[in-house]
């Protein structure tokens, strides 16, 4: 059957970029997805490389504890029926930055809820099929940013002066605090943060105002190809070498020392607590 791999953000970015690696390197995909024109995109686009291994797509929505536990019992329910109740790599590429203090259904400020809160419940309900592989990994896709976030435990959500770039850098230092607090506790799945540095991806012309995507577009302009960040995931998700390196920070492939604040384990397990209240649920080690 070969390794099976779970993609979120998988239509666009480093996301489709990894999609394209991880079927070359005879991968089968299960991708998350919202939008039907990008997918039926993709899978014209990328049919000459599904003759040996198996590419589908799991309609779904990040945005809320709702649509998160709605798209994991459609992946659940995929890959019960084509996989036997097991797959081996979760990559949790699917991000946001948002311009303007926005709640979702749930109460959570939008980006907070995407960027991690997501990351948390999804990576939960999977947990129990993910740790049925011989080698299970899960990446999280982080970013540069976080080493210029502070983290304060009465304002996780920025409620307090939110400010769209304060907002993201915190949601990816909340991923590296995730990925070192699961790598502590979970004996047997490894899990690595990713930075892919600046990339030429479409996430600031997203949800966000007129100067914001001026400013990306500019800066955006210096980033490398998708390709780039996405060939060093898929090496940290099937590679011997990274086995022992589970709660690492990855960056071009090099483990990286991430900020200094990410090492809390106070912060670590703060937000652990408060991500377990807000999704209610627990992992089960």
């Amino acid at each position: 059957m070969g390794k099976v791999a779970i993609v979120t953000g998988a239509t666009s970015g480093i996301g489709k970029a990894v999609v394209e690696l991880l079927l070359k390197e005879k991968i089968n995909v299960v991708a998350l997805g919202r939008d039907y024109e990008k997918i039926e995109a993709l899978q014209i686009e990328f049919a000459n490389l599904t003759k040996d291994v198996s590419m589908d797509f799991v309609i779904g929505d990040l945005s809320d504890n709702r649509q998160v536990n709605l798209a994991a019992n459609n992946l659940i329910d995929f890959i019960h029926r084509k996989y036997d109740d097991q797959f081996d790599i979760l990559m949790n590429i699917a991000g946001r930055v948002t311009s303007g203090y926005h709640e979702n259904e749930d109460a959570n400020e939008i980006t907070f809820a995407t960027n991690h809160l997501s990351i948390f419940l999804l990576t939960n309900r999977l947990y129990p099929l993910l740790k049925k592989s011989d080698d299970p990994r899960v990446l999280v896709v982080s970013s540069l940013s976080h080493y210029r976030a502070y983290f304060s435990l009465r304002n996780l959500q920025s409620r307090k002066g939110y400010n769209i770039l304060r907002a993201y850098q915190r949601s990816k230092l909340y991923n590296v605090l995730f990925v070192k607090e699961f790598a502590r506790r979970s004996p047997h799945v490894k899990i690595y943060a990713i930075d892919p540095g600046l990339v030429k991806t479409n996430i600031g012309n997203k949800n966000t105002s007129p100067l914001a995507r001026f400013v990306w577009e500019i800066r955006s302009r210096t980033g490398t190809s998708p390709y780039l960040p996405a060939k060093f995931m898929v090496d940290v998700a099937i590679k011997k070498e990274y086995e022992t390196e589970s709660g690492s920070y990855v960056k071009q492939g090099k483990i990286v020392r991430s900020s200094k604040i990410s090492y809390n384990k106070s912060h670590q397990k703060a937000l652990w607590d408060y991500s377990e209240k807000l999704t209610q649920v627990t992992y089960e080690f």
